[in-house]
């Protein structure tokens, strides 16, 4: 009876760090959610850089001994949550709002890449009758350049100019950004699980001795 009482007083406590854990997640989600969105209708990149600073700080100071290696985790996953979050907002307003243009080529300028590979190479493409194009850079990979001088071509524009233009049809919804989005999420939920787990089996000990010292 006692062997049962205790398997059911395990099973309790699994399910009510699991809450937590999951909670706590949640909650910083949609912390790095309100950030990013405030952010991204303000037109504020420096609300970006200051979130994206102070998670870096968190990875730096979370050391093994120092914070644990759980909250450096939890600050990696929170970090990749940010940076998908950024793109999945990009990617839905050119949804909501891009349109596909035709644009005639008048003149193709070549300059040197970033010097990343001998075959990348960097683009200025001046159009007729159309919006310009951010310089497009082409490492001769699977795509390859076939645009040329007189051309028309599909491009991608964003009337707002809230994103960087670029060719090709009417994108899609974010839902890659969004999924990839559901195994940072479960990253945390593990990082949060030991401190939560902490966390619950510090409080009966509050009223009967001192307190047990985090590991």
């Amino acid at each position: 009876m006692e062997e049962v009482r205790k398997g059911r007083t395990g099973v309790g406590r699994r399910v009510l760090v699991g809450v937590a854990s999951s909670g706590a997640a949640l909650a910083l989600w949609a912390v790095v959610r309100l950030i990013e969105r405030t952010a991204f209708v303000t037109h504020a990149q420096w609300i970006d850089v200051l979130c994206a600073l102070t998670l870096l700080g968190c990875v730096l100071l979370s050391t093994p001994w120092y914070l644990g290696i759980h909250w450096l985790l939890c600050a990696v996953c929170l970090l990749g949550v940010l940076f998908l979050q950024n793109k999945e907002l990009d990617q839905q307003v050119l949804h909501e709002r891009g349109r596909t243009e035709h644009v005639r080529v008048r003149q193709i300028q070549w300059t040197a890449g970033d010097g990343m590979g001998d075959s990348a190479h960097l683009y200025t493409v001046t159009v007729l009758d159309g919006p310009p194009l951010a310089p497009i850079e082409e490492n001769g990979g699977l795509i390859g350049w076939k645009w040329v001088v007189g051309g028309t071509y599909p491009v991608t524009v964003d009337p707002q100019g809230r994103v960087p233009l670029r060719r090709g049809d009417k994108p899609g919804p974010p839902v890659i950004q969004q999924l990839l989005q559901i195994p940072l999420g479960l990253g945390m939920v593990f990082a949060l699980w030991r401190p939560a787990d902490l966390l619950l089996r510090r409080r009966p000990e509050r009223s009967g001795g001192p307190l047990r010292p985090w590991r």
